[in-house]
């Protein structure tokens, strides 16, 4: 009878065990903010007790913040749950903000506010938030949902305002709350899915038979139940089954700890299908629904063209001076470009949504090789191609090929893409084509002008490449394909600094815009040119001509770090601010074609002159003073 027990006790505490751990599996849904502001601004969860006209008068606030040229996503946490599996960071908004912040990078790196009833974290990738920190200091946090929404509204005025973007204190418009809901609430929605009823079900039904099997054990083995009625009832429901059980052929006796073994095992395998299911999924539900919302209306996307056949092998010397064949990479997705080594324009863009893409498939970027092929006759030397991969820091996360002209112009024909030379400028077809694991031509993709849309090109090259992997990958972005506006002049913004603060930009007053990218080394004495600039800066000031804004291409650089480490390595302060446009909506409504590029606008917020110092060269800074004299008087 001890031996019984003692079973009896083991087993079912292993059984009880393994349904907790399946309990806690179903609950877990890693960090469900993340799930969400990959692809909207506002994350609160369901049982936030949150009035949906406060959400959408949130919602409506960043929305305007955005617009504003202060992009910003919040991130309310009401309770330690909505944290999901990482419930150690509750009270602790400060470190959840830098975590959540590090987990969307691959698809957000802007602003992050993170709101919880004992106060605020913010985080910005590559960027000091201490003056930040400073402002969100000063604010309160009330009790309850209606407490989180206000706090998280003033807290977004008052960052706004510091960084010189007012923001108008307005209530909730005229739509009726439950049009506009899904657009603040979209995120209670994302969290809500994280336990699947019907493991619900089956929990609930693994608990009761465990619990069942318990008591019959329990009485077998001759443990006394606490409560009379309770013993009563258990009695007479044995006595029932006893008398049912004499019109039944006999059965094997199972021992209890094999009984409750058995539920264990039930249970490990009701796991192991959640886990398969919920991770990986069907090939169709792993990626998910690709998002394809306004990807036909997107003029700064191409949708990419189906192709069929096999895809031409060549073999090519990449940037390591190693043979490289196509046909080596069967097995894998190839992602393969034609870029020029020494291109400042669409290839940057080109190399960059490349990079996007691979990591926005996680582990299964393994599976993926990116190629380039390069589309400049004038520069084949290894060394170009090692000095594109350097700067642009691809070093290892491709293979840039090269070789002799003719072999280049080879593999150029067999992929129909054009390259000419114009007046010693390079022009190529910017190509991208996806390539199955089998050799086949899948999609072929024309990279646009557009520096707010290199997310959005490696989001469509990730979800593409996933439909032709065999495990179809989920992809970890879910950004929207509807045309991201530009920023033009005529529009106040604040840009951050590298020096830390914020760059005001607009209109209001006459200015020299220089927009540049770290990269730019490869084709100019980029370091010692801006230090020329001061020269200009200094003449403006005393002649009184607008006075020179540097903005780095932050959206195309290789790394957060890239610009303050350039910036390190000049022998001169430069006399003029710097500031970094992140989301590239500033170069796309300045009408910025290339790097380095120069604008001048008017005081009400007009391009007046733009200069490409690629193709045109630097001017000296008389010839600077004479190009901005000439365009204020046209």
């Amino acid at each position: 009878m001890a031996v019984l027990l003692r079973r009896l006790l083991v087993a079912c505490a292993l059984a009880a065990c393994a349904v907790g751990f399946l309990s806690s599996a179903a609950r877990a849904d890693g960090d469900p903010g993340s799930d969400v502001l990959v692809y909207q601004n506002l994350f609160v969860a369901s049982d936030a007790n949150m009035p949906i006209a406060k959400q959408v008068e949130l919602g409506n606030l960043l929305t305007a913040a955005t617009s504003g040229g202060f992009p910003v996503r919040v991130a309310i946490i009401a309770q330690q749950d909505d944290l999901g599996a990482i419930t150690a960071l509750w009270d602790k908004p400060a470190a959840y903000a830098n975590f959540l912040g590090t987990e969307l990078s691959l698809a957000y790196t802007g602003r992050l506010l993170v709101v919880m009833p004992d106060g605020f974290g913010i985080y910005w990738q590559g960027h000091s938030t201490t003056a930040a920190s400073k402002v969100l200091a000063g604010q309160h946090v009330g009790s309850g949902g209606t407490g989180l929404a206000a706090a998280a509204q003033d807290a977004v005025r008052a960052l706004a305002t510091a960084a010189g973007v007012p923001l108008a204190t307005t209530g909730t418009p005229a739509t009726s709350a439950t049009a506009a809901a899904p657009a603040a609430s979209g995120a209670a929605k994302g969290s809500s899915w994280r336990v699947p009823l019907w493991l619900i079900a089956v929990i609930t039904l693994a608990d009761l038979v465990i619990g069942a099997a318990a008591v019959v054990l329990a009485l077998r083995a001759g443990v006394q139940l606490p409560r009379r009625p309770l013993r009563r009832a258990l009695r007479w429901l044995g006595q029932l089954a006893a008398r049912a059980g004499r019109r039944l052929p006999p059965r094997p006796a199972i021992p209890g700890s094999w009984l409750a073994g058995g539920f264990v095992g039930l249970a490990c395998l009701a796991l192991v299908a959640y886990t398969v299911v919920h991770v990986t999924g069907s090939p169709a539900a792993a990626a998910g629904a690709p998002v394809t919302v306004g990807l036909n209306d997107n003029a700064n996307l191409d949708s990419g063209a189906t192709l069929t056949g096999s895809a031409p092998d060549f073999t090519l010397t990449d940037q390591f001076g190693q043979q490289v064949s196509l046909n080596s990479y069967r097995g894998k997705a190839v992602i393969l470009a034609f870029n020029d080594s020494e291109c400042t324009t669409v290839c940057p863009l080109t190399t960059a949504a490349m990079v996007d893409a691979k990591a926005m498939l996680g582990s299964a970027g393994s599976q993926v090789q990116l190629l380039g092929v390069d589309a400049n006759p004038k520069a084949t030397s290894v060394e170009d191609v090692m000095s594109y991969s350097q700067l642009h820091g691809m070093l290892y996360q491709w293979r840039y090929l090269t070789g002799s002209l003719s072999q280049l112009q080879s593999v150029w024909k067999a992929y129909s893409v054009g390259v000419t030379i114009n007046a010693s400028q390079i022009d190529h077809e910017p190509a991208i084509f996806v390539i199955t694991p089998d050799g086949g031509l899948a999609k072929l993709y024309l990279t646009q002008m557009a520096y707010s849309a290199v997310n959005q090109l490696g989001q469509l090259l990730a979800q593409e490449v996933a439909s032709v992997l065999p495990s179809h990958p989920a992809v970890s972005s879910r950004l929207s394909y509807t045309q991201v506006s530009g920023i033009t002049p005529a529009t106040a913004a604040a840009l951050p600094q590298e020096s830390g603060g914020y760059l005001s930009i607009g209109p209001g007053s006459a200015r020299l815009y220089l927009f540049f990218a770290t990269w730019d080394q490869e084709i100019t004495t980029l370091g010692g040119q801006l230090e020329t600039l001061n020269g200009y800066q200094r003449a403006a000031v005393k002649a009184g001509l607008p006075t020179l804004t540097a903005i780095d291409e932050g959206s195309v650089e290789p790394s957060a770090s890239a610009l303050p480490q350039f910036l390190g390595t000049l022998t001169q302060q430069l006399s003029y601010p710097v500031g970094i446009d992140d989301s590239g909506q500033v170069a796309d409504g300045y009408g910025v074609q290339g790097q380095p590029w120069l604008v001048l606008t008017s005081a009400a917020g007009k391009i007046l002159w733009s200069w490409e110092v690629s193709t045109a060269g630097w001017p000296t800074t008389a010839e600077l003073q004479s190009h901005v004299r000439a365009a204020l008087a046209a």
